[in-house]
C-alpha cells in the first residue's frame, strides 16, 4: 500500500539523485511515490527519470513554494494518506526512518506535520552565527546501527561534539535530549492529507524558499486559521513538530537561500523578484499592533491568550 508521496522541488541537479537513491535504499519502494519538480535549467537524464521517478514535472522556475504545490496537488488527488516536500539536499541514513516517523504521529492526535531531525543542527537556533552547525554526528557514507541508537537516545558526549567545533557552543544547545520540538524548519516536513486540505497549500508569494514555512506553521498553530475565532479554543490547536524517533541528513542550505542562489545561473531568477513580507498575510493592525510568530498567539497585558489572525487568501496561481 502506497503511504507517501514525496514532493521534491528542484532548482539544481547535482543533489537530487543523492537523495532519491538514498530514498530507495532505506525504505520499502511499495510504500512511496516519488515526484520531481523540475525548475533547472539543464533538467535531468530520461534514463535515471525512468528509474526512479514517478512523476516528473518540468517547468520554469517560479520559486519554491509553487514548484511545492505542483506536486502536493498531485498527491492530494491521488489520495495518499501523507504528503512530504523534501529539499534535495538530504541523504536518508537508516531503514525505518520512515516507521518511526509514523510513531510520533500516534503520540498526539493534534499532530499534523512531523519532520525528522538531523545530526547537523543550525546553530542559529542557539544564537551562533548563520552558516555555524553543530554535528552530533559528522556525516557519513554509511551509518552502522550504534550511531542510530546514538541519535535516538538524545543523551550525547558534550566533550566529543565540543572539541569538533572551533565556536563555542552555547550552553542552551541540548546535549541531553529526547523528545519532540514544536515547530520546524521545513526541510523534509511529512503532512498528514487532511491537513493540507484544512490548512491550504504554501502560500506562493514567497519567493524564493524563505517565509512559506514559518506561515505554513502559523496556520497550524493558530485556533482563527482557517475559521476566525476572536478567542483561543484548546480543541482547535494543531502540532507541527520535529522528532528524535526518526533521523534524516541534511545538509543544509545548498539548494534554497541567498547563499545557495548566488552559486547559480541568474537566468533561473529571470522576471520574479524575491518577497517575503509575512506581515502583509498577517497584519498588525488586525492583531493588537502584534507581529506573529510561528506558534500564531499573542498574550495581553492580562495574560489573556489569543490567537493571531491571517488575512484568508492564499496566494495560489492558477495551474498553466
Amino acid at each position: 500500500m502506497i503511504e507517501l508521496y514525496i514532493v521534491f522541488p528542484i532548482i539544481k541537479t547535482d543533489f537530487i539523485k543523492g537523495a532519491v537513491e538514498s530514498l530507495y535504499k532505506y525504505t520499502d519502494k511499495d510504500k512511496f511515490r516519488v515526484v520531481v519538480v523540475d525548475q533547472s535549467i539543464e533538467g535531468l537524464d530520461k534514463e535515471w527519470i525512468d528509474k526512479y521517478i514517478h512523476l516528473y514535472i518540468r517547468q520554469k522556475n517560479s520559486g519554491f513554494a509553487r514548484a511545492s504545490n505542483q506536486g502536493i496537488i498531485h498527491a492530494l488527488r491521488d489520495n495518499i494518506p501523507y504528503i512530504a516536500v523534501c529539499n534535495d539536499d538530504v541523504r536518508f541514513i537508516y531503514d525505518k526512518w520512515w516507521e518511526d516517523l509514523l510513531e510520533e504521529f500516534k503520540t498526539d492526535p493534534k499532530i499534523v506535520a512531523v519532520c525528522p531531525e538531523c545530526p547537523k543542527v543550525p546553530g542559529w537556533g542557539y544564537g551562533l552565527n548563520g552558516g555555524e552547525y553543530i554535528d552530533i554526528l559528522p556525516y557519513k557514507e554509511e551509518y552502522i546501527s550504534e550511531d542510530i541508537v546514538y541519535l535516538k537516545q538524545g543523551d550525547y558526549n558534550k566533550e566529543e561534539i565540543t572539541n569538533r567545533h572551533p565556536f563555542v557552543i552555547p550552553d542552551s544547545f541540548p546535549f541531553t535530549n529526547r523528545g519532540v520540538v514544536d515547530g520546524f524548519a521545513m526541510w523534509l516536513p511529512v503532512f498528514k492529507r487532511e491537513a493540507l486540505i484544512e490548512l491550504g497549500l504554501f502560500d506562493e508569494k514567497f519567493i524564493w524558499g524563505s517565509g512559506e514555512d514559518y506561515d505554513m506553521l502559523a496556520r497550524a498553530y493558530s485556533c482563527a486559521w482557517p475559521i476566525d475565532r476572536k478567542n483561543c479554543e484548546e480543541k482547535y490547536h494543531r502540532r507541527m513538530v520535529s522528532t528524535m524517533k526518526s533521523w534524516v541528513y541534511h545538509f543544509w542550505s545548498q539548494s534554497v537561500g541567498a547563499e545557495a542562489h548566488q552559486k547559480l545561473d541568474p537566468k533561473l531568477f529571470e522576471g520574479l523578484e524575491s518577497w517575503n513580507n509575512a506581515a502583509e498575510l498577517w497584519p498588525p493592525e488586525i492583531n493588537d499592533d502584534k507581529h506573529y510568530d510561528p506558534w500564531a498567539h499573542k498574550t495581553d497585558d492580562n495574560g489573556v491568550r489569543t490567537p493571531f489572525h491571517r488575512i484568508k487568501e492564499v496566494g495560489v496561481q492558477k495551474l498553466r
